[in-house]
């Protein structure tokens, strides 16, 4: 990015290009006049997908009307979406400077963030040398409004704007990407907190029912809470059919493994106390480390019983 050239962001979600989300975001950014606004985003809701990618066919990509940005709704996943929208393929060899994945209706932490098409469209433009962030707020559907939406948005902004500049001076570090997840209570929050990447992640059953009819309702959004809700009829047994349908049920979010961590800088922990939570991540993973000492000598193990059970 140019010193004295706006720079550009590119906005993608895993909700849909027609998510509230995405457009109060688009407009928060627009109405600063600090960045030129290029969407590329899925043409459906794909929460929950992680960072699947379309291999096998084309994408079809159809421009949408968003007031103050270049829109395209892809029929296809969020990483894809990320993917060809810092490619130079679909804005006319524009790169943009820094990619925004959000903001999600409901929040991102711990284990959770495995299976976020937000963090993944945020994951996969970090994993093409953009700088990126993914913006998430802890949706409560019996508490939150798109107002609330609203605030979230514009309350990433400090972030963002920082962000921008430290890329304006080559000052960002591209080792990792950012997760920011905004409280329930976004008009009170405490302020900004480093955090960890917790344990935390939903209990999940399964129950069987009388059709594959899909749940009703933003599925991210009902990930953090035990609302299980649905007009689908449960069925204590066998259908006549063959063909069973099974669907997920939330239990309740575990947060013990996440509680028995040190420290108070834990992603989920913090955001429950209302802070906004700002997480470094990475695409590698680093559990390896603790472990190579055991693995090394099971590994020697293993070849020792290979080479006896070959004599």
């Amino acid at each position: 990015m140019d010193g004295a050239a706006i720079p550009t962001v590119l906005v993608t979600n895993d909700d849909g290009i027609d998510a509230a989300g995405l457009r109060l975001l688009v407009q928060a950014l627009v109405s600063t006049g600090r960045c030129r606004v290029l969407v590329c985003a899925p043409a459906s809701d794909q929460s929950g997908v992680g960072h699947g990618i379309t291999w096998r066919h084309a994408l079809p990509a159809k421009p949408v009307n968003i007031d103050g940005a270049t829109a395209f709704a892809v029929a296809g996943t969020p990483a894809d979406c990320a993917s060809l929208g810092v490619s130079g393929a679909l804005f006319n060899g524009i790169i943009p400077d820094l990619v925004l994945s959000g903001i999600n209706i409901g929040s991102n932490c711990g284990y959770h963030i495995v299976y976020s098409g937000t963090v993944a469209g945020a994951r996969e433009a970090f994993m093409r040398g953009v700088p990126s962030i993914g913006l998430s707020y802890d949706w409560v559907a019996s508490r939150s409004s798109t107002h609330d939406l609203k605030l979230a948005a514009e309350s990433c902004l400090p972030i963002i704007n920082s962000v921008l500049n430290e890329i304006r001076n080559k000052t960002f570090p591209l080792e990792s990407f950012l997760n920011v997840d905004v409280p329930t209570d976004v008009s009170n929050h405490k302020g900004f907190k480093l955090t960890r990447q917790g344990k935390s992640m939903i209990k999940i059953g399964w129950t069987q029912t009388s059709s594959g009819v899909s749940i009703k309702g933003d599925a991210t959004a009902n990930m953090y809470t035990n609302d299980t809700t649905d007009t689908e009829k449960i069925s204590s047994s066998s259908p006549a059919q063959e063909q069973r349908w099974y669907k997920r049920v939330v239990r309740v979010t575990d947060t013990n493994s996440e509680k028995e961590e040190e420290g108070n800088d834990i992603d989920y922990q913090a955001l429950q106390e209302g802070y906004i939570t700002v997480t470094p991540l990475g695409a590698l993973s680093c559990s390896e480390i603790d472990t190579v000492p055991y693995f090394r000598g099971w590994l020697l193990h293993v070849i020792d019983n290979s080479c006896s059970s070959s004599l």
